[in-house]
């Protein structure tokens, strides 16, 4: 949610993310929905902030072409070039990193997700939860989507924000998209609830 600094409708799925438990974030940003999740859930042991803080994801992505993407930012970050966004994203990279710099249980990677999926595989690292907000592209949240279920311990949750359904003003058409195609191909695996407006949750099966 590059577009403000404090995702508001986050905290109706805080009650959710388990006690004394290890997660991640996919999308951080300013690292303030991680924030609030070490603040509200109990005994949280480990959050891995996972970001690339680049304007990589946007070079090929069916969200919006990359000069739109300048466009639509640039009242926010006041460039209008790619090495102007990119200073720009060094600047809320070291906030993040002075935010969390006496927090022993954030580990930050900068990186695209799929890499990070990748590395975290190898090293059969198991999650209790993971919160998406990166990628915003149908291509990218559901590949966060599937990668996330692939790391999950049994009984596990994805949460993600923009996800729309009817009645509601807010939601991202590739999020949505992406969610109800990840829904369909799973659907004896998971059970799938919203909160607030823009925010789900997907619990996957306890396997036996």
């Amino acid at each position: 949610m590059m577009n403000v600094q404090v995702n508001k409708d986050a905290p109706n799925i805080f009650g959710l993310i388990p006690p004394n438990s290890v997660g991640a974030e996919i999308g951080v940003w300013m690292g303030n929905t991680s924030e609030g999740i070490l603040s509200r859930v109990k005994g949280i042991k480990e959050i891995h902030l996972v970001d690339s803080w680049s304007v990589v994801p946007y070079k090929n992505n069916s969200e919006m072409s990359f000069q739109e993407y300048i466009a639509r930012y640039q009242e926010i970050t006041n460039e209008i070039s790619e090495a102007g966004f990119m200073n720009y994203y060094e600047q809320v990279y070291k906030h993040v990193l002075d935010k969390f710099k006496f927090e022993p249980r954030v580990k930050i990677h900068r990186m695209l997700s799929t890499d990070w999926f990748e590395m975290m595989k190898k090293e059969h690292l198991e999650l209790d939860w993971i919160y998406i907000d990166g990628d915003h592209s149908y291509e990218g949240c559901l590949s966060d989507l599937r990668n996330g279920l692939s790391m999950l311990k049994n009984g596990g949750m994805l949460f993600g924000d923009d996800y729309k359904w009817p009645g509601t003003k807010w939601g991202k058409p590739g999020v949505t998209k992406a969610v109800d195609k990840f829904r369909e191909e799973n659907p004896l695996l998971m059970q799938f609830s919203r909160h607030g407006e823009t925010q789900f949750a997907i619990k996957k099966a306890i396997e036996v």
